[in-house]
C-alpha cells in the first residue's frame, strides 16, 4: 500500500475446493460477483456459485459455469443484443480451468495462501506498479477475467467495463489490476527499486522544470 501509495488495501482471492464454513454469514444478494470485490477490503466473505448466478459472465470467467450456460443467460442476451459484446467474443474470454466449490474474498492482511491479489489503483500507481511488472496485460472487457489471467500466472490490468463500473461504483480515475499472489513477494522488491528510481527522475525533472520557468520569466 505505501509503496504504490494505495487509497485501498489489497484484495486476495482464493479458489477453494470444498464449500467454504459460511457459519451465521448472511451475504447480501449482488448483482455479480465483482460487487464483492469493495467489501472485501474490509471484510472476509465466503462465497459460492449461488452467489455469483445474477452475472452469467462472471460465472463463466470465474470457473461456476460452462459457456454454454454462460451465453444463454438473459443477462448474456441484454449485453448481446445492445451490441456491446458479440456471440463470438466468449470464446476469447479468460476463464479458470478449475471449478471452485467456493471462493472468499477478504483482506490481503487477512489471508493464508491465496490465489489472486486485487488492487484497485489510481493512474500514477499503475505507473509504478508497471515500472516493477512491466509484463502487466490491458485485459479487454469484461473486467472480470483479469481474476482467471491471474490464476493463469498473468498480471493483468482492466480499465474497467461498462457494466462492472456501474455495479460497483468504481470511480472513473480508478482501474483494478490482478497479480498473481505467488509474485507478489517478488513485485514489493521490485518496486522498492522502482520507487526509489522514480523519486530520483521526478527530482531531477523538477528542477529541471523550474529552471525552465524561471528562464521563461526572465525572457519576458
Amino acid at each position: 500500500m505505501e509503496l504504490l501509495n494505495l487509497a485501498h488495501p489489497p484484495v486476495a482471492v482464493t479458489f477453494n475446493a470444498k464449500l467454504a464454513d459460511t457459519g451465521s454469514e448472511a451475504l447480501l444478494p449482488q448483482p455479480a460477483g465483482c460487487c464483492f470485490w469493495k467489501p472485501a477490503q474490509r471484510q472476509r466473505l465466503n462465497t459460492q456459485a449461488g452467489d455469483h448466478a445474477n452475472c452469467s459472465v462472471g460465472s463463466y470467467t470465474h470457473g461456476l459455469t460452462d459457456l454454454e450456460s454462460a451465453a444463454s443467460g438473459t443477462d448474456t442476451g441484454a449485453l448481446v443484443t445492445s451490441g456491446w459484446i458479440r456471440p463470438t467474443d466468449f470464446t476469447a474470454v479468460a476463464h479458470l480451468p478449475i471449478r471452485p466449490r467456493s471462493i472468499r474474498y477478504e483482506p490481503l492482511a487477512e489471508a493464508a495462501g491465496p490465489d489472486v491479489v486485487l488492487l484497485q489503483l489510481s493512474p500514477s500507481s499503475l505507473m509504478t506498479l508497471q515500472g516493477a511488472c512491466p509484463d502487466v496485460r490491458l485485459a479487454t472487457k469484461p473486467q472480470c477475467q483479469i481474476v482467471p489471467m491471474a490464476y493463469d500466472g498473468q498480471a493483468a490490468v482492466s480499465p474497467g467495463c461498462a457494466v462492472s463500473r456501474v455495479r460497483t461504483g468504481l470511480p472513473a480515475d480508478e482501474m483494478i489490476c490482478a497479480l498473481p499472489a505467488e509474485t507478489i513477494p517478488a513485485v514489493v522488491d521490485r518496486l522498492q527499486h522502482t520507487v526509489v528510481a522514480d523519486r530520483a527522475v521526478v527530482e531531477y525533472a523538477s528542477g529541471d522544470q523550474r529552471r525552465f520557468l524561471h528562464q521563461a520569466g526572465e525572457s519576458s
